[in-house]
């Protein structure tokens, strides 16, 4: 009775399908993205606002053939249409774009599938490992992969696929809850000011 009472247990706890985390909304990090269609890794600072939809990434871009580049971007997904502001650091240029996609948060969607929980780093010594949930997703407009940590549900890795994009990964780190300066969401001045006659 006993052995029977312990498998009705195990096959209750092993049958529960977790739940999707709720990510937080407004933080700042630093990033690492890796393109790989298109031959690049990008090292930047990124300012994440999910309510208003916007991001801010001041990025390093170290493509194979042409070296580096530096370059302020903000997405503004919350205007119609959607504007993105491209500053090269280097010469002062802008570039104004109207946004072709749509603001993607970071965030489990609903229909995301459970794919597991593992520890980043070492798991046997206390405070030496970082526990984590990983979930996937398969939609009309590609595959999906995120990671975030058990404890908060603040992104860890992002990574999509899709034929238009092929597969973009993203490493965040050093994660800080909510937004040092509001004004980073305000387009480069470069951006805003007509160039001089």
């Amino acid at each position: 009775m006993k052995i029977v009472l312990l498998l009705v247990l195990v096959a209750a706890a092993y049958g529960q399908q977790p739940e999707p985390c709720e990510a937080p909304s407004v933080w700042e990090a630093n990033v690492g993205v890796q393109d790989f269609s298109r031959g690049y890794f990008v090292r930047a600072r990124m300012s994440y606002d999910k309510y208003n939809q916007r991001v801010r990434r001041i990025e390093e871009v170290d493509e194979r053939s042409e070296g580096r580049e530096f370059y302020d971007i903000l997405y503004l997904h919350n205007t119609m249409p959607g504007k993105e502001y491209r500053l090269n650091m280097r010469t002062k240029q802008c570039e104004t774009r109207m946004l072709n996609h749509p603001f993607r948060p970071f965030e489990i969607p609903d229909n995301a599938t459970h794919l597991g929980d593992f520890v980043i780093g070492t798991k046997g010594a206390p405070h030496e490992g970082v526990e984590v949930t990983a979930w996937g997703e398969r939609g009309e407009r590609g595959e999906w992969m995120g990671v975030f940590t058990s404890m908060g549900c603040v992104p860890v890795n992002d990574m999509f696929f899709s034929n238009e994009t092929g597969r973009v990964s993203m490493e965040i780190f050093d994660v800080t809850l909510g937004i040092a300066d509001a004004n980073v969401f305000i387009p480069p001045r470069e951006c805003t000011t007509p160039p001089p006659p």
